[in-house]
């Protein structure tokens, strides 16, 4: 287990995940059978949240839930979890966030998310009173004030930031706010506007290079390919080979990554470990279905080393 120097606070959304395993995924028009399996907890807000605490981390939840069924039940989750909910507010007129996932024999997947209560979400910078030793993570499936209003208060407080800008599209402002900036392979590509000059982690690093800014730390994954990341003071920049695993689910596995790599820069790991732990947390996530249950504890992620 970590002995956190700060806290991780996570702001971003609490859903019900409704999940279908199907064969392979439908053409446009098409019908397909499929199994349809229990809900679960998820979200990328506390999916990120749960990577970062089953590392050790203490981590406190930023988020809007409904006066619900399902609310009730991501607070149990997150309860069990160890997070701190005191800033979670329980909305009287919004439904709890949901999605539904499909996933593929191949562990592929799509995601459709109905918002709910996230859509409401507002922080007061003043209210989470953040210390400089805390890292602020945040998403974009919340409203992009909420996150600007957080990293606001990071700013003023001396903490760092970290920004999974997912879905991409979203306020492009918030990506030059972040100290830190995790995203995927065809995220970096639309970020940064034009294709990588080649494949592989080359041109990964190569779109990192074009999206950092002074004093910025961006990380580029790719899945079974590992990742990469490029950061202050690193002209060559950080490349983590992939993981060979039996992939079962890859849902959540982009939100595994930034939690635990959130709880290292808490930590005050160094980059290219916290890279590299972050990449094996992430991979072992795919082993295993759902999101929030998928996620490693520590003791996983170093048995995997």
């Amino acid at each position: 287990m970590m002995g956190s120097m700060g806290r991780v606070v996570v702001v971003g959304s609490l859903n019900v995940d409704r999940t279908w395993r199907v064969a392979r995924h439908p053409a446009v028009g098409e019908t397909v059978f499929g199994a349809v399996l229990s809900p679960g907890p998820g979200g990328k807000g506390l999916n990120q949240a749960v990577a970062a605490a089953r590392m050790g981390a203490d981590v406190r939840m930023v988020g809007r839930v409904g006066a619900d069924g399902d609310g009730r039940f991501l607070l149990g989750v997150a309860a069990v979890e160890g997070l701190d909910t005191d800033a979670v507010v329980v909305d009287a007129d919004a439904p709890t966030g949901a999605a539904l996932i499909v996933v593929a024999d191949d562990g592929s997947n799509t995601v459709t998310v109905a918002p709910g209560a996230n859509r409401a979400l507002e922080v007061d910078g003043d209210a989470l009173a953040l210390r400089a030793d805390d890292v602020v993570v945040a998403q974009l499936e919340v409203p992009t004030a909420a996150v600007a209003a957080a990293f606001a208060a990071a700013r003023a407080a001396g903490a760092r930031t970290v920004l999974n800008p997912s879905p991409v599209g979203q306020d492009r402002s918030l990506v030059a706010a972040a100290d830190v900036v995790v995203l995927n392979r065809a995220e970096a590509t639309e970020l940064a506007g034009t294709p990588s000059t080649g494949p592989g982690p080359a041109g990964a690093l190569d779109l990192a290079r074009r999206i950092a800014l002074a004093g910025q730390v961006v990380v580029v994954t790719l899945g079974a390919e590992g990742a990469v990341a490029v950061g202050p003071g690193s002209t060559v920049g950080v490349e983590v080979a992939g993981v060979a695993v039996d992939v079962v689910d890859t849902t959540g596995a982009g939100d595994c990554f930034a939690g635990v790599l959130a709880a290292g820069l808490a930590d005050d790991t160094a980059l290219e470990e916290a890279v590299a732990r972050a990449n094996r947390a992430a991979a072992r996530s795919t082993t295993r279905e759902g999101t929030v249950p998928a996620m490693p504890t520590a003791a996983e992620v170093t048995s995997s080393s």
